[in-house]
């Protein structure tokens, strides 16, 4: 009953089944090479193969590494054969006896997001990666290992799915809910050059370019922003519309020692400012969610507090290696929304402490495509998740949450050339 059921899936009309490239009808053919012996799997040469059930082409061949040999079966994207293209299947063996160790089927165009099949034993097991963080591990397949070199991959999914959120992975949302936030990010992508760049710098509620430590205008020709005059500026886009004004430095600048920190970080409050830029954000926050129709909420209302295989931790936020997954699996579960986010790394001596000392603007979006965008604004420059990461390894990061989708309009700004030198660990 097994089989017939999988033979009916793999015959079913594309419009049936899974958006997900199948190469099922290049393995299935190709079945006799995939599980020949060494010698002659090593003698095949390159060939590609033209599916008659959905006229996706796969290129298939064979390549030796160390002790282990690969049987790759590649879908043609865009005239081009990548080996981590979505849909792609990697067969590994055993150069020495030619056992089977693995198939990795890639979910997505990129390295980190894939499945990966196994034999354990009398069991056939799955994993399933995304963004370089297993999500999944050890679910039983109902299948011989050896039928899954063959079977499409809707089948593995079909027969996973009491286990795998394959929505999440595969997400079927209305594109037209990112549309306002994909319009943000070309408005601020095209504004960036304008923007000048000043250390503690930012906008006033009048539109007038202050220091945020003085409250003191800025000196005429040297306007500009730092990160945290940055991310106000696209919150102002925000609270404008409902308001009529911008936001107010000095109600930003507003601390809740009351509310988070420690007796170790409350003896330097002054001295280190630790949490200003988890304040900054928090209140940029809470002051658009009281021009949206909540009058009172509370100082964490907006955080970001849960996402599934990464852990938060209260006021120090999410690591920033699993930023990535964080930005991808929001963008999913909350189309609308985009993120202030706020860099905390232990820094200092006597004590060390959690420190707040760098905020930027996360605008994750799936595109009409289906490809997921990490947009990640930041002073007067576009970045990335990974980037960022990168840039900040081992620190934390902290989100809070902005809706779109009622219209924005950023300040105007004077065009200026960025000048100065960034300091990243005070405001």
């Amino acid at each position: 009953m097994k089989r017939i059921f999988l033979l009916l899936i793999f015959l079913l009309p594309a419009s049936f089944v899974s958006a997900f490239p199948e190469n099922s009808e290049t393995r299935t053919l190709l079945r006799e090479i995939i599980t020949a012996p060494t010698g002659d799997v090593l003698k095949q040469r390159s060939m590609k193969v033209d599916q008659l059930t959905d006229g996706v082409r796969v290129e298939f061949r064979v390549e030796e590494q160390n002790d282990s040999f690969y049987l790759l079966f590649l879908n043609e994207i865009d005239g081009e054969f990548p080996v981590y293209g979505q849909g792609s299947y990697i067969i590994k063996r055993n150069l020495e006896n030619g056992k089977f160790v693995q198939i990795k089927i890639f979910l997505k165009n990129h390295t980190g997001c894939y499945a990966r099949i196994y034999p354990n034993n009398d069991r056939t097991i799955l994993e399933i990666y995304l963004y370089g963080k297993k999500i999944y591990t050890d679910i039983n397949l109902p299948y011989d290992f050896a039928d899954v070199l063959t079977e499409p991959f809707s089948a593995v999914m079909d027969a996973s799915a009491g286990t795998v959120d394959w929505n999440l992975i595969f997400p079927a949302n209305d594109y037209g809910l990112y549309s306002d936030k994909i319009d943000l990010a070309a408005d601020i992508r095209q504004k960036l050059p304008e923007l000048g760049d000043a250390d503690d710098g930012a906008m006033d509620s009048d539109g007038k370019y202050i220091f945020i430590e003085s409250l003191k205008p800025q000196p005429q020709g040297t306007e500009g922003f730092n990160c945290s005059g940055f991310v106000k500026w696209v919150g102002d886009a925000f609270y404008w519309r409902n308001h009529g004004e911008y936001l107010s430095v000095s109600e930003l600048k507003q601390k809740h020692i009351d509310l988070r920190g420690n007796r170790w970080s409350s003896r330097h409050e002054d001295d280190r400012d630790p949490y200003f830029g988890l304040d900054w954000t928090r209140n940029i926050a809470v002051s658009i969610e009281k021009t949206s129709g909540n009058p009172e909420p509370e100082y964490r209302s907006a955080d970001v507090n849960y996402i599934p295989w990464s852990r938060y931790t209260e006021d120090i936020g999410f690591p920033i290696e699993d930023l990535k997954l964080v930005m991808y699996y929001l963008a999913v579960t909350e189309p609308m929304n985009i993120y202030l986010a706020s860099v905390n790394v232990p820094f200092g001596t006597g004590p060390i402490l959690q420190q707040h000392i760098h905020t930027t603007v996360l605008v994750p979006v799936i595109n009409a495509d289906g490809t997921f965008k990490d947009l990640v604004f930041e002073r007067n420059f576009e970045s990335t998740a990974d980037l960022l990461a990168e840039r900040y390894p081992d620190a934390h990061i902290h989100l809070v949450r902005i809706r779109t989708g009622v219209g924005f309009k950023l300040p105007e700004v004077s065009r200026k050339p960025s000048m100065g030198l960034e300091n990243l660990f005070r405001r």
